[in-house]
């Protein structure tokens, strides 16, 4: 990947989004309340990867347009990750996020959710706002509207499913078409992720149609190999690379990592997955029972092949596209694959 190209795109980025909420802060000197929640919205924004901020960049520039307008939109997306993240913790009752103390555990109890909920929401606010005060044309202004909100929208689709499965007995999971699992990577991860912010680039840069509908058809292929790889690393990361909690066994996290591992286990295996799989009282000693059982009956190996093939399969709608410096864009959809947080 071009790390120097992600580095300087990076830094642009947290100067954009420090600028924006600096100013959002400065005007509430008067409300302590209102200016204490946007300044834990910057505290949480700092230090993330800023993959979807760089996608857009990187959409714009497969079709040419290599510029820094890009950079106020990217700001929005940004905030935005950051905002849906509070809502994440939340609901995964998450201590760390980014290495920092969420919402919900700074703040504890009813207090801590209730803030957690409003501050995300401040932020979701604050990044249709950017796009609303966009320096861009009103045509252009109106389809990143229209993307950004199916981006919204087929990401919580993919959230409220995947909140809810879990809850499910073992028997349903076994019977349970496993495509069931890939919406939830297409909705939830690969519109959130790949899909929403490279047309939104691409649409910066006046891309035909027919292009835009190879790139939703190339982000649905690397967001479910971003999603399997990111679920491969909840269970055999280090905890402290990943910079959270390792929680998906404990939530009983629904992942074809899952999927597979139930569909080929045996009777013993299958009352040690229902034992301590979705336990919330699992200790890091139980989990870890759980992460080795699923490599024996070759779960794992299985999930690495898998988001090889899809990461593969990104990559050569990229390279039959009539596109430019599609040589970054498979560097960087390379990099999705072999990260290690």
């Amino acid at each position: 990947m071009n790390t120097a190209l992600m580095a300087e795109s990076r830094k642009k980025m947290e100067e954009k989004i420090n600028e924006i909420l600096d100013k959002e802060i400065k005007k509430y000197d008067d409300n302590e309340f209102i200016k204490d929640s946007l300044e834990e919205l910057k505290r949480l924004s700092q230090g993330g990867k800023r993959v979807r901020g760089y996608l857009i960049k990187l959409g714009a520039m497969l079709f040419g347009k290599d510029d820094d307008s890009y950079v106020d939109l990217a700001a929005a997306i940004e905030i935005f990750q950051t905002a849906i993240l509070i809502h994440d913790d939340i609901i995964d009752e998450a201590d760390k996020r980014r290495g920092m103390d969420t919402i919900n555990f700074k703040y504890k109890g009813h207090v801590g959710i209730s803030k957690g909920i409003c501050i995300g929401d401040l932020g979701f606010f604050i990044s249709y706002r950017i796009i609303n005060n966009a320096n861009v044309s009103k045509e252009l202004k109106d389809e990143i509207i229209k993307i950004y909100s199916k981006t919204l929208h087929n990401t919580v689709n993919g959230e409220i499913v995947d909140v809810e499965l879990p809850l499910k007995s073992l028997d349903y999971h076994k019977k349970m078409d496993e495509k069931i699992i890939y919406d939830i990577y297409v909705n939830k991860t690969a519109w959130y992720t790949i899909i929403g912010p490279i047309l939104i680039g691409a649409a910066s840069a006046k891309a035909k149609q027919e292009d835009k509908d190879k790139l939703i058809q190339m982000g649905i292929n690397l967001g479910i190999a971003f999603q399997i790889k990111d679920d491969l690393l909840g269970l055999y990361s280090n905890t402290k690379e990943m910079g959270k909690t390792l929680n998906d066994v404990k939530e009983g996290k629904q992942t074809i990592i899952y999927k597979y591992a139930i569909d080929h286990a045996t009777d013993n295996d299958l009352k040690t997955i229902k034992k301590y799989y979705g336990n919330p009282n699992i200790t890091e000693e139980e989990s870890n029972i759980i992460a080795n059982l699923f490599e024996e009956l070759g779960a794992r190996k299985n999930a690495e092949k898998l988001a090889e093939k899809y990461t593969n399969n990104g990559i050569n709608i990229i390279k039959s596209m009539d596109v430019k410096n599609k040589e970054l864009f498979i560097m960087f959809a390379n990099y999705l694959l072999k990260r290690e947080n």
